[in-house]
């Protein structure tokens, strides 16, 4: 029989740690180069991709900006997979497996906003106040959520420190395929915890860098962090507040209005 993992011990393994960091360096490479290279017409909705590219660049973005919050987690799969296996190797690819089951959902994700987008761009150049309508319902909306007893929910999933019920998928199976369904499971916790952030970026521009660095920043402080849930009241009252001034300056809303 296996030991039990202790936690928050079990969040912390260099490997998992380099690995999530590393693949998010990396996409946060491919990212910047991408908006580097964009036309600035495209930061409106869907920025001018069709659904199948835009679904894989908007994966790469999720891993730039999910990633590296999910060390913590991704450091308790590695510590229940040491136990299975002293097999270096077999340990990285098993994880490995459990980031790409991870990344599959959140590019799942992706089809509602493609749709959204799809919308969206309509609005900006047919129905700018309409456009500038649905930018601020879509702060408000996220920051009324962020401050729901769900939101705080989803959260303990997410942060190891707040009592880790994450533990049950990321600590169990023996397979490439259970690797594979606990990064599935823990994406939608992850979505439930944190996918409201991910919204606003149509109102802001998916392509907004300072904008997926702030929310890269504020997903890490809150799964990272052992306060972390001490940032959701914070969080939601700013975006509420930022939505209200959307409505009397548009140009806040560099998504969704054209200066």
């Amino acid at each position: 029989m296996s030991r039990v993992i202790k936690l928050p011990q079990a969040t912390i393994s260099s490997i998992a740690w380099i690995m999530t960091f590393l693949l998010a360096g990396l996409a946060w490479l491919i990212t910047y180069q991408q908006s580097v290279g964009m036309h600035s017409m495209h930061m409106y909705g869907t920025m001018g991709l069709p659904l199948g590219p835009f679904l894989l660049f908007w994966t790469i973005m999720m891993a730039a900006m999910m990633l590296p919050a999910l060390a913590p987690i991704a450091s308790i799969r590695y510590a229940w997979l040491y136990q299975q296996s002293p097999s270096l190797m077999r340990q990285s690819i098993r994880l490995l497996i459990f980031l790409l089951g991870y990344l599959a959902m959140w590019c799942c994700f992706g089809l509602p906003i493609f749709f959204l987008g799809l919308l969206s761009n309509q609005l900006v150049f047919h129905a700018p106040w309409l456009g500038v309508g649905l930018g601020v319902m879509l702060f408000i909306f996220a920051g009324l959520y962020q401050i729901t007893p769900l939101q705080r929910r989803y959260l303990t999933h997410c942060n190891p420190s707040l009592g880790s019920p994450c533990a049950s998928h990321c600590t169990s199976g023996d397979s490439l395929f259970s690797d594979l369904k606990a990064g599935v499971l823990h994406s939608l916790s992850c979505m439930g915890c944190c996918g409201n952030l991910m919204i606003v970026l149509l109102a802001v521009g998916l392509m907004n860098l300072p904008w997926m660095v702030l929310i890269t920043l504020v997903i890490f402080a809150e799964k990272a962090w052992p306060h972390g849930d001490r940032l959701h009241a914070f969080v939601g009252i700013a975006l509420i507040a930022y939505g209200l001034l959307s409505f009397i300056d548009p140009t806040l809303l560099s998504g969704l209005y054209i200066q």
